[in-house]
């Protein structure tokens, strides 16, 4: 496999970048925003899917980026050595700001998750250039989805960053709940799930044993249930405060 390669640095590395960061940039240098254009239904869809679901569990944490499309540029004063992953998760930088790149010299540091949805189009160069530029950047972990399920030997695949070079993530057996990979930068465990005729991410978090896959429908019906539940404590409260009056007046 292409992406499990030996990898030689040999760009800067992000802690040079940042001491660098105060410096102005070179004369003329602009880095543009991305365009980004799904491939197929699917692509689109499994994207879209893993923002939202990401989003949604890191939603209490203001240290954690998460970002589709967003184009990565790595080398200062550079602008042709810039990527631009489907997904990624950048830790310890915020999620404030209206962000139209990721500069790795600004932040100090590459993304530490990198998810990229296969397309015939894209699937060679996500296997063979983008794996090489992702290790040699300082990416901790890079994933590959095949939301048709004809162009990767398996549907999911994940890659962890050791000693220069990307190897496969440990899969883990969940009792009851099957094969899983893991991922030791979100904390989490991955699969992938077909879906309406396509193939998806479910996360789980193995604290909590909560499965979810970024799906709109599931989020709103796990929304129905959580309000569900505090009308029914509200209701609860309400109806134990009215015996404990009515018991006060008695006395």
């Amino acid at each position: 496999m292409p992406a499990t390669a030996t990898i030689t640095k040999r760009f800067p590395s992000a802690a040079t970048d940042a001491r660098d960061a105060a410096l102005p940039e070179p004369d003329g240098v602009e880095y543009p925003e991305g365009r980004w254009i799904a491939q197929s239904v699917w692509h689109g869809d499994a994207v879209s899917r893993a923002k939202v679901a990401l989003d949604s569990h890191f939603r209490g944490r203001k240290d954690v980026l998460v970002a589709m499309e967003l184009v990565v540029y790595y080398q200062r004063g550079n602008n042709r050595a810039r990527l631009q992953p489907d997904l990624q998760v950048v830790f310890g930088v915020g999620r404030g700001g209206d962000r139209s790149s990721f500069r790795v010299w600004e932040d100090g540091k590459a993304p530490d998750f990198v998810l990229e949805v296969a397309s015939p189009s894209t699937a060679e160069n996500d296997a063979r250039h983008k794996a090489t530029e992702y290790a040699r950047i300082g990416v901790r972990e890079y994933w590959r989805l095949d939301p048709q399920g004809s162009l990767m030997g398996r549907p999911l695949e994940g890659y962890a960053a050791s000693g220069g070079r990307f190897g496969p993530v440990e899969a883990v057996e969940r009792e009851g709940r099957g094969i899983w990979l893991r991922s030791e930068v979100l904390a989490l465990d991955l699969r992938s799930l077909r879906q309406d005729g396509a193939t998806v991410v479910v996360f789980r978090d193995p604290d909590t044993g909560n499965e979810f896959t970024g799906d709109l429908k599931e989020a709103e019906r796990r929304l129905r249930i959580a309000e569900e539940r505090i009308r029914a404590l509200e209701e609860r409260l309400r109806s134990v405060t009215a015996r404990a009056t009515w018991t006060g007046h008695e006395s």
